[in-house]
């Protein structure tokens, strides 16, 4: 969000952007964007007749952060599945933006998809979405100041760590809710999926929500927030229950200790759950 990859949205609830025709590092890898602004490769708007269409929204675990772009899990899920089928040709299209809260998730599958005349969306959300405060949208938002990666990044922090100092997260300039504030997430994510409910009647497309990474309500919220989705018409993959609960096993999906978005590995296991449930 503080980056010089991101612009404004002129859509208020969206908030912020990547650039079109990004070409450059982010988090230790090469970071590109299509002349659509979207982390991915070049797709045309018009879709193929030939084509299945799926269009992912979602934050930093779907943009791929940390990764590269083609090791991102839309796009090893595209070559998972064209894999197994000849026909027809099935796209992925990834309009995945870090620091993405719930709000622009939404936002994202209102105003961003619809153009690319997808025949699917999904919609994965992690913990750390759901922490982002749903603001109301404000026409005169502005973006801050941009920060300088090394400064804000995750190797600066452990080296920090280990040597005592006192070294901030990363600043995002938005707000968060604790775990104090669990009431307020689950009010977040009941409209969030009321919301998507909506949407999937408006535009006749399908939408499966996703729970991804490591995030867990506790099994009791867990059944509810299903409950809650099935009797919405909203179809649901609880891929927070592949990663392996001993810490030493999961760090070999990690970008590392200290990161824990998921690298090349982590990835792999994601695609592979999500195109497995898309198949049956």
């Amino acid at each position: 969000m503080r980056s010089e990859f991101v612009q404004l949205s002129e859509f208020p609830d969206l908030f912020f952007e990547l650039k079109p025709d990004l070409n450059g590092w982010f988090r230790g890898v090469r970071f590109a964007t299509n002349s659509a602004g979207l982390a991915d490769k070049e797709y045309s708007r018009a879709k193929p007749e030939d084509v299945f269409r799926i269009a992912v929204a979602g934050s930093s675990w779907t943009m791929g952060s940390g990764v590269e772009p083609d090791e991102a899990w839309p796009a090893v899920l595209e070559r998972q599945l064209n894999g197994q089928k000849s026909d027809p040709t099935i796209e992925v299209l990834n309009f995945a933006v870090e620091m993405y809260g719930l709000r622009e998730l939404v936002a994202t599958v209102r105003h961003k998809v619809k153009e690319w005349n997808p025949d699917l969306i999904l919609v994965p959300i992690t913990s750390f979405t759901t922490r982002f405060l749903w603001e109301e949208t404000n026409k005169n938002q502005t973006l801050p100041e941009r920060a300088y990666p090394f400064f804000d990044s995750y190797a600066l922090r452990a080296f920090g760590n280990l040597l005592g100092w006192s070294v901030d997260k990363p600043a995002d300039d938005r707000d968060h809710l604790d775990s104090a504030m669990n009431k307020l997430r689950l009010a977040q994510l009941e409209r969030t999926l009321n919301e998507l409910a909506d949407l999937q009647i408006k535009n006749d497309v399908p939408i499966v929500v996703i729970f991804l990474g490591y995030f867990s309500l506790g099994p009791k919220r867990e059944q509810a927030q299903l409950q809650q989705a099935s009797q919405l018409g909203l179809k649901v993959m609880l891929a927070n229950q592949i990663f392996p609960t001993e810490s030493k096993e999961r760090h070999k999906l990690q970008i590392s200790r200290y990161d824990r978005h998921p690298n090349g590995s982590g990835h792999e296991l994601i695609a592979s759950f999500i195109g497995e449930g898309l198949m049956r």
